[in-house]
């Protein structure tokens, strides 16, 4: 096929393939690929609209052109897309050749993927002074205009701090994330249970702070003070650029860069690798690190509030569904857990409607009854 394009009308039009171009899908595994993505969309366009009985073809013409045009950042990309893209119904013409596999049957033990929190679930500012206070709380207010910090929406603002340079630490819960802007400006988003230390105002020639969890960095540039970014054994040094900093468990560090350029060192082995942006820096159990582009949708978008998985195993999936609704995550069939998914959905709905569409993909039963997630 010439483009995305073709495999579109064919997928409106299933007739207008000839032979010739189905044998070539079947022998072309990113031909494949492509239709059984835009399959999945066709049928997810449908299921959406089912209830509210819109045009719907009119709905997926609109999402053709979208698609086959330049995409773009952020929530336009998937606007009105509450979806999961996934790597388990293959598509149209009733292709007999690609079949699912089969599950196994449950085990008498399951597998416990995640465990639910039984701590309270608030962010937390702590001062240098030792006082920890909950910013739901109100004695946070009194603390805040003490030191001169602003505070939005889900955000604080350090760029007005009056008192002396002291080190603070925000921490954010399960089911929830939180925002900064750093006193030079750096803007840093914090994924759920994640934890930021940094200065409430920069000193001296380097700007160090550290992290625990996955934060995203939109780091004001600083030719003479280059920003760093502790987090395990990784150092992440930029000057002024975007990237996102993962590391929920010691031997699962990622560095993704999305625009600008970074230097990114293990402080064991002192193996350091200078990434460029598309590019993904995954330290390795020996020190090295595998650096590999990938698609940075799967470590921005969470930022715009959507869970998004791009060919990632469902034991992943889960495990970041249990941190965000704070949620027991067990697996009845272990096959299950290796299975990879494409999958969308925005981070504002109910777990029960997330699973729904998880489901929707055919691959696995995902159930929540009594704060437990049971996967068959």
């Amino acid at each position: 096929m010439k483009n995305k394009k073709d495999l579109l009308d064919a997928l409106d039009d299933p007739d207008s393939l000839s032979q010739e171009e189905l044998d070539a899908i079947l022998n072309d595994p990113n031909e494949q690929e492509d239709a059984r993505l835009l399959g999945n969309y066709r049928q997810a366009f449908v299921r959406r609209h089912a209830s509210l009985k819109p045009d719907v073809n009119k709905e997926w013409n609109n999402f053709r052109q979208s698609k086959i045009s330049s995409r773009s950042k952020g929530k336009q990309l998937w606007v009105g897309i509450t979806i999961g893209v996934a790597a388990s119904v293959f598509l149209f013409l009733g292709w007999q050749m690609f079949h699912q596999i089969p599950l196994q049957s449950p085990v008498n033990q399951p597998i416990v993927a995640f465990t639910a929190s039984t701590q309270s679930q608030e962010v937390l500012l702590s001062t240098g002074d030792g006082r920890m206070v909950s910013l739901s709380a109100p004695q946070a207010d009194s603390l805040l205009r003490e030191t001169g910090i602003t505070r939005g929406e889900e955000e604080l603002d350090y760029q007005q701090t009056i008192r002396e340079t002291e080190i603070h630490t925000l921490t954010t819960p399960r089911c929830g994330a939180y925002q900064l802007r750093l006193a030079d400006g750096t803007q840093v988003w914090l994924n759920a249970e994640s934890r930021l230390k940094y200065p409430s105002r920069f000193t001296g020639e380097q700007r160090v702070v550290e992290l625990e969890g996955e934060g995203y960095f939109k780091v004001m540039p600083d030719t003479k003070r280059p920003f760093i970014v502790k987090s395990g054994n990784i150092t992440t040094e930029v000057l002024g650029t975007e990237f996102n900093v993962r590391t929920y468990v010691s031997d699962d560090s990622h560095v993704t860069l999305l625009k600008g350029s970074v230097k990114v060192k293990d402080v064991s082995s002192s193996s350091e690798v200078v990434i460029r942006p598309g590019e993904d820096a995954h330290l390795q159990g020996d020190g090295t690190f595998d650096v590999r582009e990938v698609d940075t949708d799967n470590y921005y978008l969470w930022t715009e509030g959507y869970f998004y998985f791009d060919n990632e195993t469902v034991v992943e999936i889960m495990r970041e569904l249990g941190r965000w609704y704070n949620i027991r995550v067990e697996f009845e069939n272990p096959q299950a857990m290796n299975y990879r998914l494409h999958f969308l959905a925005e981070r504002d709905q109910k777990i029960e409607e997330v699973l729904q569409l998880l489901n929707m993909l055919g691959k696995v039963q995902a159930t929540c009854e009594n704060n437990k997630i049971s996967v068959k």
